[in-house]
């Protein structure tokens, strides 16, 4: 935890306060010698003016610098490898095997909470998959930010697909977004690992895999449901929902396009056993980083106005 300062120029507002100082106290000087002649103290407000202006000069100063305390926290982090969870978050991933079940998205988290541990310095980020992809977090040696935005960003239908009426409203084909777009910043071993249903649209196989060839990223599927599973409002399912029977061939035939592995959510430690593998060993680096700044510019031009207060105050009962 350090302080620093935001706009340390503007503290040299502090300073303007000298020309009015010096004229202050010239005219206190031409009236102490006329007190002088006619025999009168001083006043005390003139001296607790001197004393109190720098003090007010000094406060505001401070406040205008905008001081702020930074926390921060090391980590350590590999330089060669990042990895990337991507959540299907589709209408969906709201079913369950009971009314009072987890839904199929509350098991991909805990599933991915387990897999994030197990990869340890390993930076990942966090993205949502619908019939479009979207980063929330790019890869992140912080578990601070991989858990809050598991915790408070992403859900199902968070964002919406365009597609709504209960149709199949996610597509795996969209993740070819992560090997063509700069999902991944420089690093030579690129892991992405999808949590989804696998109830997609059809998958253009060419296209994808070219993209995933070009983009030379390592894919794990992660299928989480079954055709048990249903959609329930209350303790009412929702009967426009069926689970279309062939969701793990899905899953297996995206995973053979992209050069990956499909797993189920039952066949979790493989999966990480795989995840493991395909990522490697190697070097970590410890890294800093700020997961809070503190503004104080506020409260020290509150502690100013005490100062201020006292100064009138006692100039008021003179």
């Amino acid at each position: 935890m350090s302080v620093s300062f935001l706009t340390p120029l503007a503290g040299l507002v502090a300073f303007a306060v000298v020309f009015p100082l010096v004229a202050f106290v010239r005219t206190e000087n031409r009236l102490a010698r006329v007190r002088s002649l006619l025999r009168l103290g001083p006043p005390a407000a003139s001296r607790a003016t001197v004393i109190v202006l720098p003090i007010i000069a000094v406060l505001v100063g401070i406040a205008a610098a905008q001081p702020v305390i930074e926390q921060w926290e090391e980590h350590a982090a590999r330089t060669d490898a990042q990895a990337l969870f991507a959540f299907d978050t589709s209408r969906s991933m709201l079913a369950s095997a009971g009314p009072a079940e987890p839904t199929r998205f509350d098991r991909a988290v805990k599933a991915a909470r387990r897999m994030r541990a197990a990869l340890g310095e390993v930076p990942v980020g966090v993205a949502s998959l619908t019939d479009r992809v979207l980063p929330h977090v790019f890869p992140t040696a912080n578990p601070r930010s991989f858990d809050a935005v598991l915790r408070y960003s992403i859900g199902v239908e968070r964002p919406a697909s365009d597609e709504g009426n209960n149709k199949v409203a996610s597509s795996l084909e969209a993740t070819s977004a992560f090997a063509s777009g700069n999902y991944f910043r420089g690093a030579a071993r690129r892991l992405l690992v999808v949590f989804t249903d696998a109830e997609t649209h059809d998958v253009g196989a060419a296209a994808l895999g070219h993209a995933f060839a070009n983009g030379r990223i390592e894919t794990l599927v992660v299928r989480v449901g079954s055709e048990r599973d249903r959609i329930y409002r209350g303790s009412r399912v929702e009967t426009a929902y069926i689970p279309p029977p062939d969701a793990a061939a899905a899953a297996e035939a995206y995973a053979d396009v992209v050069g990956g592995r499909a797993f189920d959510e039952g066949e979790l430690d493989g999966a990480i056993a795989a995840s493991r593998s395909m990522i490697g060993s190697g070097g970590a680096v410890t890294r800093a980083e700020i997961i809070d700044i503190r503004p104080l510019g506020p409260y020290v031009f509150l502690a100013a106005l005490v100062p201020l207060s006292f100064l009138l105050l006692r100039r008021n009962l003179v």
